[in-house]
């Protein structure tokens, strides 16, 4: 079943280039390092997510972590750990979010606490739960795992 994974394929191939861009910054030959970053294997998930999410319902069921994760990234200081441009994406995208939940009135229910606002809308019959931090300066500690965070925010 794993062995025909077109992703494996791609993980197999970004671990060589990884190893080719480490000896081009060991030689010091940083033209060769740029040239091959050009090249940097790209993978899609599209394939994954039909896979897991057949029907847009079943999508929907699953929306609520990464909502969370969206605003949580939204709203966490750019550094070398998190990129701008995925803050960006992240605050664009829970913008387009609200402002459809606003558009559509489909806002049920709004709750205050300690760990930020938690929102509750209603979206073809499917209930959403997710939370918006607090609009305090979030700072990236060193105790979090960026590298897992940011897998699962790609694959959100």
């Amino acid at each position: 079943f794993l062995a025909h994974e077109p992703l494996l394929a791609k993980f197999r191939e970004q671990k060589a280039f990884l190893k080719k861009i480490r000896r081009a910054v060991g030689r010091h030959e940083k033209k060769e390092a740029k040239r091959l970053d050009a090249r940097r294997p790209v993978y899609k998930l599209d394939h994954l997510i039909r896979e897991r999410y057949p029907t847009f319902v079943d999508a929907l069921r699953d929306l609520d972590d990464a909502l969370s994760l969206v605003h949580l990234f939204s709203q966490v200081a750019s550094s070398k750990l998190v990129p701008p441009t995925r803050v960006q994406a992240c605050a664009r995208l829970a913008s387009e979010f609200q402002a459809y939940v606003a558009r559509t009135r489909s806002l049920r229910k709004v709750f205050i606490s300690i760990k930020g606002f938690y929102y509750q809308a209603e979206i073809q019959g499917v209930t959403l739960t997710w939370v918006v931090p607090h609009d305090f300066a979030q700072q990236t500690s060193a105790d979090v795992d960026y590298r897992v965070m940011l897998s699962f925010l790609e694959l959100y």
